[in-house]
């Protein structure tokens, strides 16, 4: 396991994060412990990245997320297709947790490769 040590952490802080600790019956290292390992287990929220998705005829789809610039393309996609791309856009122009996911896991469904890049 490894360390973390924290500096410079004001008094109030410290004193209202043991009462918090304490009010669970616990040590603050283990409270903190507990709450750093709920952090982790969050989605990671990307501002900057690109989805790419391939289907069959030809059928292609770019979403692109650069901070809070959308752009993208689509082109030779079925209906189908294009229903999940759209809805693929909205998850990423909203960019909450498990957004990113979604819309990655939607597009795997209406087509045969996706995969995302870094910008």
């Amino acid at each position: 396991m490894a360390d973390l040590s924290i500096r410079g952490v004001p008094e109030e802080v410290h004193a209202t994060l043991k009462e918090k600790a304490a009010s669970d019956g616990k040590s603050l290292e283990m409270w903190l412990r507990e709450r750093l390992a709920m952090l982790a287990r969050q989605p990671v929220v990307k501002h900057r990245y690109i989805l790419k998705a391939f289907g069959p005829e030809a059928a292609y789809a770019q979403i692109r997320r650069l901070e809070d610039d959308m752009g993208g393309g689509a082109k030779n996609l079925s209906q189908g297709q294009m229903d999940a791309y759209r809805l693929a856009q909205e998850y990423v122009k909203r960019n909450a947790p498990g957004d990113r996911e979604n819309a990655h896991d939607l597009l795997s469904k209406h087509f045969e490769t996706v995969f995302e890049t870094l910008m």
